[in-house]
């Protein structure tokens, strides 16, 4: 079923209209019409019933061709405008034709009125769509700038040819980087200069060739904090398969980072838990065994010296052996009793410990010295009138000695061990410093990890388990290195009254 065109006819000569309706029908084309004759009339068909196209004579009683343009320019400018006239001289054709009228067919020739229709009507069908279009277009940038202008991650456009230039950079930048867009347009080293330097190179060959693999990279966000984000990219080619552009989504997945290591960090510690627990059960048992030993070694130790003078020359090695043997005793007891409810000094368990710092200082000092390179030189540095530290003898040497024992090592061609005690925190202070090799700040950060140790033969679990003493007591050990600055441990005890 063909649905017929409307037509808006400006006629005031009522032969000329039913003439120029005839001529369509007769050459195929359905059609319905209305005839006004002036200004008013136009206004109300125009508002009531829109044609689909308008016929209009030059000149009317009430009416001009001019007059029909401006109505239908400001209310539907889609719709064409065509010329049905007598004779109109070339120049007011043309000035109508630059006012906007489709085409002029003279009165005396309708026959070519039928062709003009169709083609008009196509034509406006094809401006509709095209303006439907361009209104979708718009309204899609708009959706998507507003999208670009809220959207939590930075979207950016990298233009590759004819040269290297960020084309775009949304505003999330400012919340996630610390920087206004404008700022990171242009040239794209003003971009790259906020990745870490490790990871530009990984960027800028992910521009040279988008394949849409997620990217982590770090940057240097507000305040100097590390970001990190994902990066999704794709290019934009030519009909050729060039490389022209680069578009892509940078997320922040900074508290997702974040998150993974601290609970890789959590999964660490829970398995060097598990180990400490098998470690703890094998070094009872291990103790049991020592401790046996111990006590054949002081025995024979006692023996000797019941036999020797006391102007012996010997007497005196002899008296470290049973020294030594007396304080590894005590280990080994500490030892076996690491496993009980309430371990010695705890509460519940009998008086709080009550220990002399700077006694146990000078002996352990003169327990170590005889094993003392001859090329390091032990300086001690005791405050007098120390309150006494809540924290039992046995566990107190235990710390130092670890503290000691890796200063030694750290110095394996001589150097100056210092140890100082003061006042201070509400207990006393010890400070254990050598002058070896130091650490760089990764390692001193693993320093009282359960298991690390940067000598070749060791289990790592001198300082961790020094540490865990002080804090057991109620103290804190922190540590201090550089590289070719040697390392400095820091010791804080509470005083027995404290605790």
């Amino acid at each position: 079923m063909i649905v017929p065109i409307h037509i808006l006819l400006c006629e005031a000569d009522d032969d000329d209209a039913l003439r120029i309706v005839a001529r369509l029908l007769r050459d195929g084309v359905a059609a319905t019409h209305e005839r006004v004759e002036d200004a008013e009339s136009v206004a109300a068909a125009l508002r009531q019933r829109p044609p689909d196209i308008v016929f209009s004579d030059y000149r009317m009683p009430s009416l001009t061709a001019h007059d029909v343009l401006r109505l239908l320019h400001d209310t539907a400018p889609d719709i064409p405008f065509i010329l049905v006239s007598g004779q109109v001289g070339d120049e007011r054709a043309a000035a109508l034709m630059r006012a906007g009228a489709r085409d002029f067919v003279s009165k005396n020739r309708l026959s070519r009125l039928a062709p003009v229709v169709r083609r008009e009507l196509h034509e406006a069908e094809c401006r509709h769509q095209r303006r439907q279009a361009q209104a979708a277009l718009r309204e899609s940038e708009q959706r998507l700038r507003l999208y670009a202008e809220n959207a939590p991650d930075i979207i950016f456009r990298l233009r590759l040819a004819p040269r290297t230039r960020v084309e775009h950079v949304s505003p999330a930048a400012a919340a996630i980087l610390g920087y206004a867009p404008e700022d990171l347009s242009g040239d794209p080293r003003r971009l790259l200069g906020l990745v870490h330097p490790a990871d530009r190179d990984r960027l800028e060959r992910s521009w040279r060739s988008p394949r849409g693999e997620p990217l982590l990279l770090r940057w240097r966000g507000p305040d100097g904090a590390t970001v990190w984000t994902e990066q999704r990219a794709t290019g934009i080619r030519d009909d050729d398969g060039r490389l022209l552009a680069v578009e892509g989504v940078l997320r922040d997945v900074t508290a997702q980072v974040r998150a993974q290591r601290e609970r890789e960090r959590l999964e660490r510690r829970l398995r060097q838990a598990e180990r400490l627990e098998s470690l703890g059960r094998l070094a009872g048992g291990l103790a049991h065994d020592v401790n046996n030993l111990l006590g054949v070694i002081l025995g024979n130790a006692e023996l000797a010296l019941d036999a020797l003078p006391e102007d012996a020359p010997g007497r005196a090695g002899v008296e470290r052996i049973q020294q030594a043997a007396e304080r590894g005793e005590a280990l080994a007891r500490r030892l076996l009793t690491s496993g009980d409810a309430h371990p010695p000094g705890a509460a519940g368990a009998g008086p709080a410990p009550e220990t002399d710092l700077n006694a146990v200082v000078e002996e352990t000092i003169d327990l170590l010295r005889p094993t003392l390179a001859g090329d390091v030189e032990v300086v001690t540095r005791l405050a007098e009138g120390l309150p006494a530290v809540g924290i039992d003898r046995t566990g107190l040497e235990h710390v130092l000695i670890n503290v000691l024992v890796n200063a030694l090592a750290a110095m394996p061609d001589g150097g100056r061990l210092t140890v100082e005690t003061a006042r201070g925190d509400g207990g006393a202070r010890l400070t254990v410093s050598d002058t070896g090799h130091g650490m760089p700040a990764e390692v001193a950060e693993r320093a009282f990890d359960p298991f690390f140790t940067t000598r070749e033969r060791g289990t790592g679990l001198g300082l961790c388990t020094a540490r865990g003493t002080v804090e057991g007591a109620g103290g804190r050990a922190t540590l201090d290195s550089r590289p070719g600055s040697g390392t400095t441990v820091h010791i804080r005890l509470p005083a027995a009254e404290a605790r």
